[in-house]
């Protein structure tokens, strides 16, 4: 995945969701096929961020995607999307074939009532990763793939009030690591929100995780936060939560190990005029990863998006990523910076350009960072 594509879902992920103050609408509208074809060239130092690579690096990737959602009866609707990208580089590295693949049943009994089933693969580099762990800090050479199922349900039993629950099965599979483990985990959210005015809400939740990875290792996690969101003023909107969270580990014939209730906290604040968003979040959470199972990660993003004019649009991405001492001995760190314009040359092709820094702290104190230029083309069918 390109840092293009990362950036743009990244700044949909930290916006502050509306559940608390727009009714759902579980059954969108019907999206005619399409396919794109990208196809990217890029150079620079050090890469995969490791010790030993201090020479230049160059390769390409050719990726189609393709996606549609289609009506299945008036109140349910099927999103179909997937990608492949083959990319070869001129050293070392050889090549990589990339890509995911995802559906979406989205089901409205009625206006009360809606639900949600998920059914994804993607095989990524955890660098390039949209859902990303500390794992890029660990290897981020080997591929890794992962799976996920998940239903989703969202009850209205009135104007005000939205209550929510999730149940979910994801499983992190490193191919060729000798450091990540397969880990499988369940994920279970439960919440309520209340709509205070048109552009107000609070609510509460709580969640609970349960893993276990291919060495026989467990990790739990609960988690319970309150949780507010507004609208400030004309373009700004704020959400913030904040609870406990508490995990729970245990190895194959070792006691299990619990530590104290921890703060679990979450901000975000997003600016969003006609043409211009701009979005920061922080966090601290528990997240699953391929190395210790359930790790207390801290992340920082801020996302940039301007549409310079009528064909143009510049946007940006920020990211960090630790977990702290005492697991890995030393804090492991991710810092991913990027930069892409994007401009329309005409209803089917797009020309994009763009600049990428990563930086990385592993299981040593050792830093590692390199940077990427890269510019490409994008066909689309049918025009927008």
């Amino acid at each position: 995945m390109t840092a293009a594509h990362r950036g743009t879902l990244l700044l949909l992920a930290v916006a502050p969701p509306t559940l608390g103050l727009v009714p759902a609408n579980a059954a969108a509208q019907e999206q005619p096929p399409y396919i794109e074809f990208d196809m990217t060239g890029f150079t620079g130092r050090n890469l995969f961020l490791l010790t030993d690579d201090r020479k230049m690096n160059s390769g390409g990737e050719v990726s189609a995607q393709a996606g549609a959602t289609l009506g299945v009866d008036a109140g349910t609707t099927l999103d179909l999307e997937g990608r492949i990208a083959y990319r070869r580089y001129s050293r070392r590295y050889g090549d990589f074939v990339t890509g995911y693949g995802k559906l979406a049943l989205d089901h409205r009994g009625s206006e009360r009532l809606s639900a949600r089933t998920e059914a994804s693969f993607e095989r990524l580099l955890p660098l390039e990763g949209t859902n990303g762990t500390i794992d890029a800090a660990i290897d981020p050479v080997s591929l890794q793939d992962r799976y996920e199922l998940k239903q989703s349900l969202r009850w209205r039993p009135d104007q005000y009030l939205t209550i929510s629950g999730e149940g979910a099965w994801s499983r992190l599979s490193p191919r060729g690591s000798q450091l990540l483990r397969r880990t499988d985990a369940a994920n279970f959210d439960l919440g309520a929100e209340r709509r205070l005015s048109p552009f107000s809400w609070i609510g509460l939740g709580g969640s609970a995780t349960f893993s276990k990875a291919s060495d026989g290792s467990r990790s739990d996690a609960a988690l319970f936060v309150l949780k507010a969101g507004t609208r400030v003023a004309p373009h700004l909107s704020v959400q913030a939560e904040a609870g406990a969270s508490r995990t729970s580990r245990s190895g194959p014939g070792a006691p299990t190990d619990r530590t104290p209730l921890q703060l679990a906290t979450s901000v975000s604040l997003c600016y969003d005029p006609r043409r211009l968003r701009v979005c920061l979040a922080g966090q601290i959470r528990s997240a699953v990863t391929g190395f210790g199972g359930i790790q207390r990660e801290k992340v920082l993003t801020a996302t940039f998006d301007f549409q310079t004019s009528e064909r143009g649009t510049l946007s940006a991405l920020g990211e960090y990523r630790s977990v702290p001492s005492p697991t890995f001995g030393s804090d492991a760190k991710i810092v991913s910076l990027s930069t892409t314009y994007e401009h329309r040359l005409d209803d089917r092709f797009r020309l994009h350009v763009g600049a990428d820094y990563d930086r990385r702290t592993g299981l040593s104190s050792q830093t590692q960072s390199s940077w990427t230029i890269r510019v490409g083309v994008t066909f689309r069918i049918p025009s927008r």
